[in-house]
């Protein structure tokens, strides 16, 4: 993929972020654990940027979802602007609809850093299909978070 579609497709995402912005998130979904009502979710920029603060404990993240596993939704795509996480379901107990993209969430879950071998780089690669906007060669490093409780906001 050249580097002008990524830029493209980063500032497209970006744009449609920053539409939701203003609007107060609204909760039309919610999958696995309960997530608390207490507590203002951190932007996923802010969550990152106090990973050693916040890795190991369960956080809420808001963000938009731009990617989903279209083999059965076991894994998502949590961005906001350029930063991405992956998120993964706890003990793969529960999995979010295939069609779930572009809509806001909020994820209660543990954030943390990792880096995926080429093998498992490939395999995120082919369970995200046509849809996929991250390369993924070889070894990568990238951020994940253990969500126990996913909220989404549907595409209205």
């Amino acid at each position: 993929m050249s580097k002008t579609l990524v830029i493209l497709l980063s500032l497209i995402i970006s744009l449609i972020s920053v539409s939701y912005a203003d609007k107060p998130f609204s909760v039309d979904q919610s999958f696995g654990g309960q997530v608390p009502a207490e507590g203002e979710p951190l932007t996923l920029k802010e969550a990152i940027g106090n990973i050693g603060h916040v890795e190991d404990q369960f956080i809420k993240i808001e963000g938009q979802i731009t990617e989903v596993c279209q083999a059965k939704g076991c894994w998502m795509i949590l961005v906001e602007g350029d930063t991405y996480a992956r998120v993964t379901f706890e003990d793969y107990g529960f999995f979010v609809p295939t069609e779930t993209s572009m809509q806001r969430s909020v994820i209660y879950g543990k954030l943390s850093e990792r880096t995926l071998s080429g093998q498992q780089a490939e395999h995120f690669a082919q369970d995200a299909g046509s849809q996929s906007k991250i390369k993924l060669e070889g070894e990568i490093r990238e951020y994940s978070i253990l969500a126990r409780g996913v909220q989404l906001e549907n595409r209205s």
